[in-house]
């Protein structure tokens, strides 16, 4: 099973130093009330409440270089949480390290299937964490691909 903790350790450093920088107010995991009286929990929300925040370091593309179904699929689950907030936020952001998502979601939006409300900005990993989160992709990358 793929090893995540380069991708919890840059999720933990966007929170922590780029969100704050960003916004000017600290961050943290937090569970957040749905319509239907459940609880889901976001990746990072601002200790006002009025940012929510999903994070990823996904790539939008495989090994292959295609379009990674399943990536989109996660984006697009995460959205759903938002909208389904019993309470909604000023603000409902996605972070992305990678361009290539933030390209595949603003595809999306022009093709009406991605919501416009939600902001989407882009966070630079410091060099040695890119790095981390980049070789833990490919080893995962391996672990997935079919065996003659």
């Amino acid at each position: 099973m793929a090893n995540t903790n380069a991708q919890v350790e840059a999720e933990k450093w966007i929170r922590e130093n780029e969100l704050p920088r960003i916004y000017g107010q600290t961050f943290r995991q937090r569970n957040l009330c749905l319509k239907s009286k459940g609880e889901f929990k976001f990746d990072a929300v601002s200790d006002d409440g009025k940012i929510v925040v999903v994070i990823s370091t996904s790539s939008a593309e495989n090994k292959n270089g295609k379009t990674g179904t399943g990536k989109l699929l996660k984006i697009r689950a995460d959205a759903y949480w938002f909208m389904n907030l019993a309470e909604k936020p000023d603000k409902c952001v996605f972070v992305f390290s990678e361009d290539s998502m933030i390209e595949l979601l603003n595809e999306e939006r022009k093709k009406g299937r991605f919501p416009q409300e939600f902001e989407i900005i882009k966070v630079v990993l410091p060099p040695e964490l890119e790095d981390k989160v980049k070789e833990s992709r490919k080893i995962a990358s391996e672990e997935v691909r079919p065996r003659n």
